[in-house]
């Protein structure tokens, strides 16, 4: 990749991008929720009580890793769940590595143990890139969803920060 890519925590003007990058990369293939965010305001609400940091250049916002805890639980406070997202017309450059290896860094940084994602069968490259980045798989959710006449597993994958 030539582009100089910084990440960073979300700035307001940033919004408008992430509403775009939302709107855009889900599908029944790797979501079994058609996110579709009407204005600014609503993808804000969506999005209270997440850390969201950017990948960023000069001109524009290219992806997005988003965190939470998993539950209010003072007993979850070790763990982050996530959500990631990069612009289709900048995948494959290595930003979504980029951003996870952020992730790794902040996480140890806030003392955070674990980092989790659910992510489903029929997401194979997605699969694929999370183990590449050693994440491993901790569960199998079998014919989790049923989504246009057929079943679709899940499965979760996690990082053990230390």
């Amino acid at each position: 990749m030539d582009k100089h890519i910084t990440i960073r925590f979300v700035k307001e003007r940033d919004f408008l991008s992430l509403l775009e990058i939302e709107n855009t990369i889900w599908t029944n293939e790797n979501s079994p929720v058609l996110h579709f965010y009407e204005s600014v305001e609503e993808y804000k609400e969506k999005s209270e009580g997440r850390l969201i940091f950017v990948a960023t250049d000069e001109n524009s916002v290219h992806g997005f890793v988003a965190v939470h805890h998993p539950t209010s639980l003072p007993s979850h406070k070790k763990q982050w769940m996530f959500g990631i997202g990069v612009h289709p017309d900048s995948q494959s450059l290595g930003i979504g590595r980029q951003l996870l290896d952020f992730l790794k860094d902040i996480a140890a940084e806030e003392g955070i143990h674990k980092i989790s994602l659910r992510v489903m069968g029929t997401n194979t490259k997605a699969i694929q890139f999370y183990r590449k980045n050693g994440f491993v798989q901790e569960a199998l959710f079998k014919d989790e969803f049923f989504i246009n006449g057929a079943y679709c597993d899940d499965y979760q994958f996690a990082y053990f920060v230390d």
